[in-house]
């Protein structure tokens, strides 16, 4: 059960990548446990996070 999980979570993550970032390869290597912030900066959605802290960091 824990390997379908995996599979899952990668297939999701190559989803992910071909709606949100047509530049991000399709293959990537993806470490065992996976956190969520590691989930997310696969699929491409910690953009947003790091674009607030750079602007947060200059305004300091």
């Amino acid at each position: 059960m824990a390997a379908s999980v995996h599979c899952a979570m990668r297939e999701a993550i190559r989803a992910a990548r071909r709606e949100f970032s047509a530049e991000s390869p399709l293959t990537f290597q993806m470490d065992v446990p996976a956190t969520m912030a590691d989930v997310k900066e696969l699929c491409g959605l910690d953009v947003v996070e790091r674009h607030l802290h750079t602007l947060l960091s200059k305004a300091s």
